[in-house]
């Protein structure tokens, strides 16, 4: 139901295959990529795949779960609050009426579920998370492949390998703070702005 039983199968399975992926590749790597600066760029690229990829998986937990919560939440609050229950199911408590009030609750979960999945941009940095520990792999096959630009000699295709992993995670740091800065100057213009009907400041 909403691939909900599947997935961790299916989390299972892709983490075994990347496992045997990252053990083919370093394996590589004592045989094509042998100098220290190689083994340094490649532990650096690895190091910052699994940093990546481990925010993915943090982000990507929270978004499902919330996700989970709301609509889940919303077909238990449409089916409370139009079902009733018989009178003979609820007799034998003294005041029944007070089951009214608890109608209230999975709406409230719901609303509760939904601000986090709009105040938090769990989806939004799972996804960059994902595209940057994508990328990293890529560089990485490459390099340990000598496909070009890295089919030089060992020195030129080092520098350029970890050239290319850092420019990639300055951008992936960049594109962050400039999501955060531009929050806070949009935050910080709403601020500023004169009330409707009020004359601006002279």
């Amino acid at each position: 139901m909403w691939g909900f039983s599947g997935r961790h199968k299916r989390a299972k399975i892709f983490a075994q295959r990347q496992q045997e992926l990252r053990e083919l590749l370093l394996k590589r790597s004592e045989n094509l990529r042998s100098t220290p600066e190689a083994r340094t760029a490649i532990a650096y690229c690895e190091h910052c795949i699994c940093e990546y990829e481990d925010w993915f998986d943090w982000n990507e937990a929270r978004w499902i779960w919330w996700q989970r919560v709301v609509i889940i939440g919303g077909v238990v609050a449409t089916l409370t609050g139009a079902a009733s229950l018989p009178v003979s199911w609820i007799a034998w408590i003294p005041e029944p009426q007070s089951l009214a009030r608890l109608r209230g609750v999975p709406a409230a979960i719901v609303t509760i579920a939904a601000g986090y999945l709009s105040s938090f941009t769990y989806r939004d940095d799972a996804v960059r998370h994902e595209l940057t520990a994508t990328a990293l792999w890529n560089e990485l096959v490459k390099y340990q492949g000598r496909a070009a630009p890295y089919n030089k000699n060992e020195i030129d295709d080092t520098s350029a390998f970890l050239n290319v992993v850092c420019k990639i995670v300055e951008l992936e740091s960049y594109n962050w703070s400039a999501l955060v800065l531009g929050k806070n100057k949009k935050d910080d213009q709403e601020e500023n702005e004169p009330e409707e009907g009020s004359l601006p400041a002279q």
